[in-house]
């Protein structure tokens, strides 16, 4: 497994998404209150970018900025077909460190 350090707690404000590479893959870190949540920033519909989406902070959901998909960041799940799911990566936070575990 390997960790990168994609910020501090006060780099991603509440309600809020940031784009950050790892490795040679594209993450979209979301924040929630105290809750963070990593997926791929690709749409697996058409690929736009997730984390310029509307992110419904309260009910733990990414809209896709094209064609308005919504994605739980709970279960990476698409709600229209939860066959079709995001990948997600595990996140922690240590101290002020947001980490990001692939």
């Amino acid at each position: 497994m390997q960790e990168f350090i994609v910020g501090k707690r006060a780099d991603i404000p509440d309600g809020k998404a940031i784009a950050v590479e790892a490795g040679r893959r594209a993450i979209a870190v979301f924040r929630s209150g105290e809750a963070f949540f990593a997926v791929a920033n690709a749409c697996p519909h058409k690929g736009a970018s997730l984390c310029e989406g509307e992110f419904l902070k309260d009910s733990k959901v990414v809209r896709c900025p094209w064609h308005h998909w919504n994605w739980s960041l709970d279960t990476g799940e698409l709600d229209a077909d939860p066959r079709q799911k995001l990948r997600r990566y595990e996140i922690a936070v240590d101290g002020d460190d947001v980490i990001l575990r692939i």
